[in-house]
Formats: C-alpha cells, sequence, structure tokens
C-alpha cells in the first residue's frame, strides 16, 4: 500500500523548508487538498492564483507502507 504525502514549502520557520501539509491514500487526493489549500490562501491573502505550485514550492511524496508483522 502507498500514502501519498503533501508536503508545502515555507510554512514553517525555515523558509526553505518542506513540512507536511496531508497524507491521503491517493494522488488525486492529494491534488484536491493542495486546490483547497489554495483556496484558503486565496480568500485570506487576496491571491488570484495559486500560492503553492506543484514541483515550485509545493510537492507529493509517495511512500510504501510496510508491514513488518
Amino acid at each position: 500500500m502507498q500514502v501519498y504525502v503533501l508536503q508545502l514549502q515555507g510554512t514553517g520557520d525555515d523558509e526553505r523548508a518542506y513540512e507536511n501539509a496531508a497524507v491521503c491514500a491517493n494522488y488525486e487526493d492529494a491534488l484536491e487538498r493542495l486546490a483547497e489549500i489554495n483556496a484558503e490562501y486565496k480568500d485570506e491573502w487576496d491571491y488570484e492564483e495559486g500560492f503553492f505550485v506543484l514541483n515550485e514550492n509545493a510537492r507529493i511524496e509517495t511512500h510504501d507502507l510496510v508491514d513488518n508483522n
């Protein structure tokens, strides 16, 4: 099984570091969460376009879950 971790750059104390924003069961859910976060930024900070852009200051990492039992 895989999980998809949405990470955003510049949301913590170090503007260059990536912080986890969501852990999703599929890639599409991670994209949807990114769109929701951008909508929140648009409403709160009045950005015309998405503040977080995939492969610029946002990324989605894929991780395999391993059951060791």
